[in-house]
């Protein structure tokens, strides 16, 4: 006899709860329909599905969109060889004919910005890419400096091309 209560008892939750959860649903159906009519909808949807390759064997550390271009930001491991290079640490893509094209490093050769680079490698030998941080309507980079006293704790520098 008690296993029919609690198994009532439960039936009559379950059914509740059922309730609760179709008043959720078209309360929300409702909230985003007017949230569509205020500010507007834009429908999303995946147009393809690329792997991105690189010349170096990397840890990827993160991708920005500039204009038309896509930038991955990598860390790679230098091994016998002395000094780094632009392209040891950065790739750039076109996204062509839905695919991911690689393209040159010219929208990163500038003067300024590969005279900062070289010289945050030459003098901190710790430094590592860390991430592409928006300001503005430029990208920039954050480096980790580690174990340096010109920045106290290894804190963040930002390097942003010109």
């Amino acid at each position: 006899m008690n296993q029919n209560i609690d198994g009532g008892a439960y039936e009559i939750i379950q059914n509740r709860l059922r309730g609760f959860a179709g008043e959720l649903r078209t309360q929300l159906t409702k909230l985003n329909t007017a949230r569509k009519e205020v500010f507007g909808a834009i429908e999303t949807s995946l147009i393809a599905n690329d792997r991105i390759n690189t010349q170096n064997y990397c840890i990827a550390r993160d991708v920005v969109s500039v204009g038309r271009y896509t930038i991955l930001g990598y860390n790679v491991h230098i091994g016998l060889r002395s000094g780094i290079r632009l392209e040891d640490v950065f790739s750039v893509y076109a996204f062509e004919n839905n695919t991911l094209k690689e393209v040159g490093l010219e929208f990163l050769q500038k003067e300024a910005f590969e005279t900062d680079f070289l010289n945050l490698y030459r003098y901190y030998k710790e430094a590592y890419f860390a991430r592409f941080a928006r300001r503005g309507r430029l990208s920039s980079q954050v480096w980790i400096i580690s174990g340096s006293s010109a920045i106290p704790g290894g804190q963040p520098s930002t390097v942003a091309p010109n």
